[in-house]
């Protein structure tokens, strides 16, 4: 698959997990103002954290994700709308995170990861593992990336020092 292809295709699968949400409201919240209305009242049912119910919902899908790339392909509902619907639950446990935080509005400057992110490339530097390097440019590949997602960091003790 090409970057466009995959460009193309995200955009694509945004649509959809917007759409599943949207519905999702409709059918499930029964709440025009609360997004999170029927997680909370099934947390406040079982008296247990609101964020809790909506993993162990999500679970369900996530298990048959597993069931299916086992090799089980036959299921009463399609991957990728147990795909979506995990993606719908990420991004609603966000929301919960980031109403709990107090941050409902978003921005730039909200972001840890954009913040590092831009960090280490306003600095000019590049963050370098056994597989490639992250750096001003994007990832430079200096090895078999596959063969580091196996093995784990790539982090090797060092003799030298004596540290990771």
């Amino acid at each position: 698959m090409t970057h466009k292809e995959m460009h193309k295709l995200m955009d694509t699968i945004i649509k959809e997990v917007t759409l599943i949400r949207n519905e999702g409201q409709k059918e499930y919240a029964h709440d025009k103002e609360d997004v999170f209305a029927n997680f909370n009242r099934v947390a406040n049912l079982l008296e247990e954290d609101r964020k809790k119910v909506l993993m162990t919902y999500m679970l369900k899908h996530v298990d048959g994700i597993a069931a299916y790339v086992k090799g089980h392909k036959s299921q009463r509902e399609n991957v990728t709308g147990r795909i979506t619907d995990c993606m719908v639950y990420l991004m609603l446990l966000w929301g919960m995170i980031e109403e709990e935080d107090g941050i409902i509005s978003r921005t730039k400057d909200h972001s840890p990861l954009h913040n590092v992110l831009e960090t280490v490339l306003d600095e000019n530097l590049g963050i370098c593992m056994e597989g490639g390097c992250g750096t001003p440019n994007g990832l430079q590949a200096n090895g078999d990336l596959q063969k580091v997602r196996k093995t784990g960091s790539g982090l090797e003790k060092s003799q030298e020092m004596g540290t990771t």
